[in-house]
């Protein structure tokens, strides 16, 4: 399993939102559509940075009304990313590295996925 590469269980239905999204919005589209983690796109559709849940909640804390802040106020803008044919042993050591829980997948400048921890111990488990 670790030999696989991200390409094989990655998630490569991304949504994600704009810079000007509200906080608010960031929420309900992590609610919706299930997601711990969304990229936050420039107008170009350029990758500008990502939100996860626990950045939300991190930035909740630290301000008074964060519903009415932008997403580009509250993304990591550290944005780590790997390309598909990249080993699932070098994603899971990259992710303890630089201690996240997600990483882009991208193919030259577009992002053709997300990979999770989750998404790496599922796929031990089903070999």
């Amino acid at each position: 399993m670790m030999n696989r590469q991200v390409s094989t269980f990655m998630q490569s239905y991304v949504v994600g939102v704009e810079l000007d999204d509200s906080v608010e919005q960031v929420c309900q589209i992590l609610d919706q559509h299930h997601l711990h983690c969304v990229p936050v796109f420039t107008p170009d559709k350029q990758v500008f940075g990502v939100i996860s849940a626990s950045d939300l909640v991190h930035f909740a804390t630290l301000h008074d009304d964060p519903k009415q802040q932008r997403a580009w106020e509250v993304c990591t803008h550290k944005v780590v990313t790997v390309n598909a044919s990249m080993s699932a042993r070098q994603a899971a050591e990259l992710m303890v590295e630089q201690k996240i829980h997600h990483l882009l997948v991208m193919n030259q400048q577009h992002i053709v996925g997300i990979v999770s921890s989750l998404d790496l111990i599922q796929a031990c488990l089903l070999d």
